[in-house]
């Protein structure tokens, strides 16, 4: 499925550039965003964030696509990017498989007159099952109605190829928007574009997906697309604008032809058989004209696609092969990655190891250091104590000789008083003697 997708897209933008590479290519500068155009595709937006971005001035959203379908955001996004100030228009999606009345219906419906800003836009990018001709008829009623309903011209978007090719110079008059996704701008055969539809990938704020981006051309400006600019009131359209006589817009009223003599009836019957006959000649040229230019549209179709299909053939498996070799690289470099790893993870093994034992031999070093130093502790404790006990020592025999010599000196002391004491008595007996 995903690869049927990708042929098919790639077929179509082969087609792209195949058709836009016979546009005439005009030179400008880079284009600064003017607008920008959106649909459900861009999912919900914070138009607070869009806002700010003072690059967007307008925004076109989408409304309805075909006779039924209506865009689920649409009312979303039209209250709120009003509400933030920014110019709000609203576009249908043509489709070739409804009705142009019932198409308009649906548009009608959903589109207020009083909610649009800008001039209402038809967007015509298919002709499935239409002749160039149908395509242009069309468009042309589709605009008729929103022109009766609305009061002004739509503004016709497509790309510069379609209306080259398709379109072409019965809508020269009215605005067109131009899509070409290029750094050169439109160029048309005939009429001038108003605006030009430069990217299909741009980025604004509050919008996660990616986006279209417009500018306006040189010299014209939001004054150009506001549909207050452009209103007609009430202003009467003449036959010739309806797409034809049985499916013209119903306001269009046909004005009743005066009474004709039998002679002039004759002769006008003659001259409309004649103009039929001419019509009729003109209708079958045209018609083989159209065959052969269908059947050659047909035919270079065919080999574009042929061409198309056998390039994207080729892309896909240069593509395949290129996955191959990056799916291969892709391997060996995840086989080098992990062999890379289990390398550095052994190194790291290896040197948590080393780191390890180098801690151990470390704290088995601290262990002894501690040791060492208990002992030295010890030691200097025991010196110290022996120390201690030798002062002690030594102020115990210092006392002992100081209490030795103060004894001694007392014994003395008491001998010589002894003596003395004896002497006064023998003194004193020998004096008792004597009396």
């Amino acid at each position: 499925m995903k690869l049927s997708r990708y042929l098919l897209l790639l077929i179509i933008t082969l087609a792209s550039v195949v058709a836009h590479s016979e546009e005439i290519e005009v030179e400008v500068t880079t284009p600064v965003v003017d607008g920008i155009d959106v649909s459900d595709h861009q999912k919900v937006i914070d138009w607070d964030a869009t806002a700010r971005d003072k690059r967007v001035k307008y925004v076109y959203i989408k409304a309805t696509e075909g006779a039924t379908y209506q865009s689920r955001l649409y009312r979303q996004n039209l209250e709120n990017a009003r509400r933030v100030g920014i110019k709000v228009g609203s576009y249908h999606f043509l489709r070739t498989g409804s009705r142009i009345r019932d198409q308009f219906e649906n548009f009608k419906r959903v589109v207020k007159k009083h909610e649009q800003d800008l001039l209402p836009l038809i967007d015509i990018e298919v002709r499935q099952g239409w002749t160039n001709q149908q395509v242009r008829d069309s468009v042309k009623l589709f605009a008729d109605l929103i022109e009766e309903y609305y009061g002004c011209r739509p503004m016709i978007y497509t790309s510069s190829h379609f209306y080259n090719h398709i379109l072409g110079r019965a809508f020269a008059d009215y605005p067109l928007f131009i899509a070409r996704y290029a750094t050169n701008a439109p160029s048309l055969d005939s009429g001038q574009w108003t605006m030009w539809q430069y990217s299909e990938k741009g980025r604004i704020a509050g919008i996660s997906t990616t986006v279209d981006l417009s500018c306006f051309n040189k010299g014209r400006g939001l004054h150009d697309i506001l549909i207050k600019e452009h209103r007609m009131g009430s202003r009467k359209r003449s036959n010739a604008d309806a797409v034809d006589q049985k499916d013209k817009p119903g306001s269009v009223k046909v004005k009743e032809a005066p009474k004709m003599s039998k002679k002039q009836e004759k002769e006008l019957k003659k001259q409309q058989e004649k103009e039929r006959k001419a019509r009729e000649r003109a209708e079958k040229l045209r018609r083989e004209e159209e065959a052969k230019q269908a059947e050659k549209q047909r035919k270079l179709e065919e080999q574009q696609r042929k061409k198309a299909q056998q390039q994207a053939h080729e892309q896909q498996r240069k593509l395949e092969e290129q996955q191959r070799k990056q799916a291969e690289q892709q391997r060996k470099l995840e086989e080098q990655q992990k062999k890379k790893e289990k390398e550095l993870e052994k190194a790291r093994q290896e040197q948590l190891k080393k780191q390890q034992e180098a801690e151990a031999k470390k704290a088995e070093q601290t262990r002894r250091q501690q040791e060492v130093q208990q002992r030295l502790h010890q030691q200097q404790e025991e010196q110290k104590k022996a120390k201690e006990e030798q002062r002690n020592k030594l102020q115990q025999q210092k006392q002992n000789a100081t209490q030795a010599r103060q004894y001694k000196s007392y014994k003395t002391d008491n001998d010589d008083d002894v003596r003395q004491s004896t002497r006064s008595r023998k003194t004193n007996k020998s004096s008792a003697d004597n009396d």
